[in-house]
């Protein structure tokens, strides 16, 4: 596709201000066309023959195409298998993968290799009123780091050696691969006799969040000598004493140590600062007459390098002033001194370095791994919308380790396993057959738990404080993360303490139900849509566990809160929503909307399932009424057969009326989205939500944004001139006076979260191909010949609601689950007839398979990591197919089951829980 200018596509941010009050041209698209002199082939400019087209004048009637013109091409790469992403050359400058533990900072892995974005102190690097007018994805950003860190290679002979760093630098040929969460890079140069190889991590393992939050990355370096002689080789690092950075400017009341230390499995030096006239680390200073003390900065802190293994470093440098590799392989071994605390002025710039010398011979490889830890305490918890008001808190993972060379121990203690199981998962996750560029674009957004939008806060009981985005719009919003799926199926532990101890907890007030949809702003307001999807995701998590002790806990607050909502906004219980209803498109919209009750009514059928399991049959009862009015009603009254899709019919005038009236609205079947996610039947005739999911396609999936903006032109660019997407809100029967009075910006953009939403949900209602390139639209806006792939922005870097995403994944699985009742359950969407992929359950995950040749179908679940409790398996069976036998074994030996064969289903109840281990494999024979 063609990539878009930086600069002129740029809006005019003098409409799109930080109001949010932009208003469009009220012109048609004829007259738009004439009066701004365009003409079709400027309009078509952009268009990608690759993807699409060739279009006509004709075809842009309702401004969005309604027959895409796919070329066979571009289709064929929906489905193909592919290759991992990779890159090199220019393609590897805006590459930043976070590579930092869950809720620890934000450290980038850059294309080349290079660490960048350290981000340790949670401070915003940019201002937070421009983070919302989605600059950052039209400008991306590029390596650039607060402090001088890196590694390089020296060699040669004693009177012949050449000094290449470790990065674009240093190799002409480098090539990043993505293994995410691991990444890896080589490198190469003609005048190099070695190759190296860059593996880069921190541990990262499913379901255990612990082994997942370390403040450590590991390098792990592969020397290989590609000459026919031997090579003298050394390898070596430097980071910077970067403690307090920033406010050091105003308050320099320390100084600058250092020291190297031997650990077991671990040589490391260490840097940080310590205030003067300070004993110890409290920070408690009375001497400082300034509104910060220097040890309670939130940039005070520690940085350590380290060498993994037994031998000792033969370069060691606690007192290094140059940046960069400059004087870095005349360093010597450590000695008593390095051992010492040693100690500069704050002024100084100050660094450490150490090193290792290999001899490699020609065809012989050698891998050297070195650590980078951290340490930064403080954190600064936002208790005011726009970051304008905080207090102080502690991060939680500096209680876990006395320094940063500790942390660093710990993981050199376990580094087998922990490195063993990353990969195992890695391997897991893409030892797939479906496209690389699929399961890349689903998992990825995980990523953002490592970076500056998740912390661990110590003095509120190790609760998390998540943010929509980077450094965006704080207090764990009830709006956003209700989307977001996959945080809660790869470390579930984390989504269940955030119900307990936030949305129950710090956002609710136990006399009423309500709920605030910020947890730290002192204003109290409700979001009907955050409350609902609240609700729903208490089913979710207490179905990831193995009992329903969460549930119970849970339980009587969450009935609580759906009760709320029925007062609150059905007050006459007809089903139907009404009243104002403030939501997740920031503004308190009016009336019968159809999104909203379509999403009340999965919260009510949520609660209705967990009433009974709460043996409390008459609310279930109470529940379950209230979805069959209010589904019937809701396609009586909201549904328009001519257009194809739910409408909205407001209350007030068209003055003040603000929503999406007769628009075709993205999330217009949100609630349908929910309950296939929790393995619910669906609440709106499946004709209709069909038609809805037909009509996005038609109505708002664009081959090339930047057509519908050279209309439409208010509202932010998370999709540009030459980007597919699946634009918000569309009008293709015109707007209504309401529209042109109070049209919302965020109509006319293309957000992820909510394209991850449709594309799901396709999937999941048999839209395969249209699901499938929704999702391939968002991978292509994210290539790293453009941007990051690693960083799918919205109001905010890494935004949360991305993480819907993984629902298109467990789509594509069929994948049903809930653990309590020990139920278990696959149906593949594509490569039926040989299909693999990933899982996860409560306490472990593994690999599921399936094969269909000769009548016969295989299906295979193995385990991999923890445990699996089963009592039921339910596996799709091929259309049409007669299925009469299954045979069930555990690593070859049979298992008594009893089978059910429903039609395209068959249900395997075995007769006491089965329960697998890492190791073993369950195979399933239908005939």
């Amino acid at each position: 596709m063609k990539k878009e200018s930086t600069t002129e596509a740029v809006p005019n941010t003098s409409c799109c201000s930080g109001t949010g009050s932009c208003t469009p041209s009220s012109a048609g698209r004829r007259d738009f066309i004439k009066a701004s002199g365009l003409t079709v082939g400027m309009l078509l400019a952009g268009q990608s023959a690759v993807m699409a087209g060739p279009f006509t004048k004709d075809d842009f009637e309702h401004i969005v195409p309604a027959d895409k013109k796919l070329s066979k091409e571009w289709i064929d790469s929906l489905y193909a298998r592919g290759k991992a992403l990779s890159a090199s050359g220019k393609e590897l400058k805006f590459i930043g993968m976070p590579v930092s533990g869950i809720a620890t900072g934000q450290v980038y892995l850059g294309g080349d290799g290079r660490l960048w974005y350290w981000n340790l102190d949670g401070e915003p690097d940019m201002k937070w009123e421009d983070i919302g007018k989605g600059y950052k994805y039209l400008k991306p950003d590029t390596p650039h780091s607060p402090m001088d860190q890196g590694f390089a290679l020296q060699v040669g002979s004693s009177d012949n050696k050449r000094i290449f760093t470790l990065d674009s630098n240093g190799f002409r040929d480098i090539r990043f691969t993505n293994q995410y969460p691991m990444g890896n890079v080589t490198y190469a140069d003609a005048d190099c006799p070695v190759n190296v190889e860059l593996e880069a991590y921190t541990p990262f393992i499913p379901l255990n969040r612990d082994d997942s939050s370390y403040p450590v990355i590991v390098m792990r370096y592969t020397i290989e000598n590609t000459s026919d002689q031997q090579q003298e080789v050394a390898i070596a690092g430097w980071i910077e004493n970067f403690s307090n950075y920033r406010t050091g400017k105003e308050n320099d009341n320390g100084v600058r140590q250092s020291q190297y230390r031997e650990l077991e499995g671990l040589s490391v030096v260490e840097c940080w600062a310590k205030p003067l006239g300070i004993d110890g680390a409290s920070g408690e200073s009375v001497s400082e007459n300034v509104a910060t003390p220097f040890a309670l900065a939130n940039d005070f802190g520690a940085v350590a390098m380290g060498l993994l293994g037994d031998a000792k470093p033969d370069l060691v440098d606690t007192m290094r002033s140059l940046p960069g590799a400059t004087d870095l392989f005349d360093a010597q071994p450590s000695n008593e001194t390095s051992r010492e605390i040693q100690q500069r002025p704050f002024s100084d710039q100050a660094f450490v370095s150490m090193g290792r010398s290999v001899k490699v011979q020609p065809g012989e490889s050698k891998t050297i791994a070195f650590t980078l830890s951290w340490r930064f305490p403080n954190a600064r918890h936002v208790t005011g919308f726009g970051r304008k008001e905080w207090t102080r808190d502690v991060n939680y993972y500096s209680t876990q380790w006395p320094s940063a060379s500790d942390s660093a121990a710990t993981v050199a203690a376990r580094e087998k396993e922990l490195r063993d199981t990353t990969q195992t998962w890695v391997d897991t996750w893409y030892d797939s057959t479906l496209p690389y560029w699929f399961l890349e674009r689903s998992f990825i957004p995980i990523d953002c738990m490592q970076t500056q939008l998740a912390q661990r806060l110590a003095l509120q009981d190790g609760r998390y404080a998540l943010d929509e985005g980077v450094t965006c719009c704080e207090g764990n919003c009830t709006h956003v993360w209700h989307y977001a799926q996959g945080l809660a199926r790869l470390f579930p532990v984390i989504e269940r303490e955030c119900r307990d101890k936030v949305d129950f907890g710090l956002s609710f007030k136990d006399d009423s139900g309500a709920m605030n949809f910020r947890c730290s702003t002192k204003t109290f307001r409700e979001a009907v849509d955050g409350q609902c999807g609240t609700i729903l995701r208490v089913l979710r998590e207490s179905q990831m566990t193995t009992d329903y002790r969460f549930l119970e806990s849970i339980w009587e607050r969450t009935r609580l809160t759906m009760d709320y909502v029925i007062k609150r906004w059905d007050k006459d219980q007809d089903g139907l929503l009404s009243g104002d209803q403030h939501n997740t498109l920031d503004k308190a919209w009016n009336g019968k909307i159809h999104w909203l009750i379509n999403l009340y009514h999965a919260a009510l059928k949520a609660s209705a399932q967990m009433a009974r399991q709460m043996d409390q049959p008459k609310a279930a009862e109470r529940y379950e009424s209230l979805v069959a009015k209010g589904a019937a009603s809701m396609v009586d009254l909201l549904w328009n057969e001519d257009f194809g899709h739910f409408v909205h019919i407001p209350e007030r005038k068209p003055e003040q009326t603000i929503g999406s009236t007769t628009g075709c609205h993205i999330d217009q079947v949100l609630g349908e989205f929910w309950l296939r996610n929790l393995g619910l039947d669906p609440v709106l005739p499946q004709d209709k939500a069909r038609k809805a999911l037909a009509s996005l396609w038609k109505y708002n999936f664009s081959p090339n944004v930047g057509d519908f903006r050279a209309v439409e032109r208010s509202g932010r660019w998370f999709a540009a001139e030459g980007d597919a997407g699946l634009i918000m809100c569309t009008f293709p029967h015109g707007k209504e006076n309401a529209q042109k009075t109070n049209f919302h910006r965020y109509f006319n953009e293309c957000m992820s979260g909510f394209e991850w939403q449709v594309s799901a949900t396709m999937i999941w209602e048999g839209m395969l191909e249209e699901g499938l390139a929704i999702g391939k639209a968002i991978y292509d806006r994210y290539l790293p010949k453009d941007r990051n792939p690693y960083n799918e922005v919205e109001c905010g870097d890494h935004y949360s609601r991305a993480l819907a995403s993984y629902s298109a994944f467990m789509a594509m699985c069929g994948y049903r689950y809930d653990g309590p009742e020990g139920k278990l359950g696959f149906g593949p969407r594509m490569q039926q007839e040989n299909f693999r992929a990933a899982f996860t359950t409560a306490e472990g995950w593994g690999r599921f398979s399936q094969t269909i040749e000769g009548g016969r179908q295989d299906n295979t679940i193995e385990l991999r990591y923890g445990k699996l409790s089963l009592k039921e398996l339910t596996l799709d069976t091929a259309t049409n197919a007669k299925v009469t036998k299954a045979k069930t074994t555990v690593n070859g030996r049979d298992i008594e089951a009893q089978s059910q064969f429903q039609p395209e289903r068959a249900v395997i109840t075995f007769a006491k829980s089965l329960d697998l281990s890492a190791g073993q494999t369950l195979q399933v024979k239908l005939s």
